[in-house]
C-alpha cells in the first residue's frame, strides 16, 4: 500500500497514520508514505513508475488536472484502486474518498457567528495541513453568514506553519474584531494567548482542544478526527486490493462539536 500526500509532514498526517496501520497491520500488509509539492510531482512519478502497489491513496490539490491524469493512469493502465483522502477530485477514476466536509463545517460555524454577533467583523485565522481545506471552509462560512449581513468576515490565510506567530503578532496590532474563528490547532494555540474577541470559534485536529473549550477560551469547538479517517482509508484499500467492495465509496468523517 501507499500514500503519497502534497503536503508537508505534520501531526495531523500522524494521526492519520495511526487510523491506518490499525487496519492494515495484517501480515503482508504494510504502508509507505510520501510527502511532495507540486514542484516534486514529475519525480514522484518517475521513482514509483515500476513499483507495484496493491491500492494508494492520495492527496492532492482539488481541481488539479496532473493529479487527475495521474489518477486514470494509475487506475486504468496499471489497475492500481486509488482512495483519495482529505481532499476529492470529483471528475476522477478515483473509487473511493475519505474527509472531512469542510464545507459543512465552515456553514454551521459561519451560521453560529450570524446568531452570536449582532454585528462587526470576524476573522478566520487560517492554517490547515489539507490542501484546499480553508477555501471550502471559507465558502461554507460566508454562506453560513448570510442570515446576518452585518457580520463582516476577512480572512487571513497563512501558507507555513513556520509563518503564523509572525501573522498573529501582525494580527495583534489592529483593533480587536467582533469574533475570531481559527482553522487549524497550530494557529489556535498561538493565536489564543495573544489575540482577543468577544466570541471565539476553532477547528482543531487535536482532542487538545477540548481543555480550551473547558477553560472558556473559545465558544464553539469543532474536532476533526484524523485517526478516524485513517481508520475508513485503510478499510477502503484493504478491501480494494482485495477485490472487494462497491465501486465507489464516499464517507464524510464528522466532528465533534461543542457550543456555549
Amino acid at each position: 500500500m501507499a500514500v503519497f500526500v502534497q503536503s508537508a509532514p505534520h501531526p495531523y498526517w500522524e494521526a492519520v497514520d495511526r487510523g491506518l496501520k490499525s487496519r492494515l497491520s495484517e501480515p503482508g500488509m504494510s504502508v509507505e508514505w510520501r510527502f511532495f509539492t507540486a514542484e516534486e510531482r514529475s519525480s514522484l512519478v518517475q521513482q514509483t513508475a515500476g513499483t507495484e502497489y496493491r491500492a494508494v491513496a492520495l492527496t492532492a490539490v482539488p481541481n488539479d488536472s496532473w493529479a487527475r491524469d495521474w489518477i486514470q493512469q494509475t487506475v486504468q493502465e496499471r489497475g492500481t484502486p486509488v482512495v483519495l483522502m482529505g481532499t476529492d477530485i470529483r471528475d476522477s477514476l478515483r473509487l473511493g474518498y475519505v474527509g472531512t466536509y469542510y464545507y459543512e463545517v465552515g456553514r454551521r460555524a459561519g451560521a453560529w457567528f450570524a446568531r452570536k454577533i449582532a454585528r462587526g467583523e470576524v476573522w478566520v485565522v487560517a492554517y490547515h495541513p489539507v490542501p484546499r481545506a480553508v477555501s471550502e471552509f471559507w465558502e461554507g462560512f460566508r454562506h453560513g453568514l448570510l442570515t446576518n449581513r452585518r457580520v463582516r468576515p476577512q480572512l487571513f490565510g497563512i501558507d507555513q506553519r513556520g509563518a503564523i506567530p509572525g501573522r498573529i503578532q501582525m494580527l495583534a496590532q489592529r483593533r480587536p474584531p467582533a469574533g475570531i474563528f481559527y482553522i487549524g490547532h497550530d494557529v489556535a494555540q498561538a493565536g489564543m494567548p495573544v489575540l482577543r474577541a468577544p466570541s471565539i470559534g476553532v477547528l482543531s485536529w487535536s482532542n487538545e482542544a477540548l481543555g480550551w473549550f473547558q477553560a472558556r477560551q473559545c465558544q464553539l469547538l469543532a474536532i476533526e478526527q484524523p485517526e478516524e479517517i485513517g481508520v475508513r482509508t485503510g478499510n477502503l484499500l484493504r478491501n480494494l486490493s482485495q477485490g472487494r467492495g462497491r465501486a465507489l465509496t464516499i464517507v464524510y468523517v464528522p466532528c465533534k462539536w461543542y457550543t456555549r
